[in-house]
């Protein structure tokens, strides 16, 4: 394969790209990774900060492209404190030898 390509008498030049060129050069997909990894920004506030006619998908997808990037919900609820886990601890330990008075209580999953 090397030799076939070395052997030639015309020069090689690689094939150019198919499909349709990106809207976002490589400064700029540094650009916006920087903005979304060092500022609590969202999507949308990125690109109008951009002020380039690119879409917040466009955006969205080149921070999930660049792979060092984690995308994870925001948590509802701050954590419990240590008075809280203690407190709860407290309770369970007390109502351990409830027995089966457990059968009588409702439990749901509603907040």
């Amino acid at each position: 394969m090397i030799y076939r390509v070395l052997a030639r008498k015309t020069p090689y030049e690689p094939k150019t790209r198919s499909g349709r060129p990106c809207v976002v050069d490589i400064s700029s997909d540094r650009r916006i990774q920087r903005m979304a990894s060092c500022q609590k920004m969202s999507v949308r506030e990125i690109t109008r900060a951009f002020r380039l006619k690119i879409s917040k998908n466009t955006v969205h997808r080149r921070i999930i492209e660049s792979g060092y990037m984690i995308h994870a919900k925001m948590a509802r609820r701050l954590p419990l404190s240590k008075l809280h886990i203690s407190n709860r601890l407290q309770w369970a330990r007390i109502h351990v030898s409830y027995g089966d008075k457990w059968m009588a209580v409702l439990f749901s999953d509603e907040k």
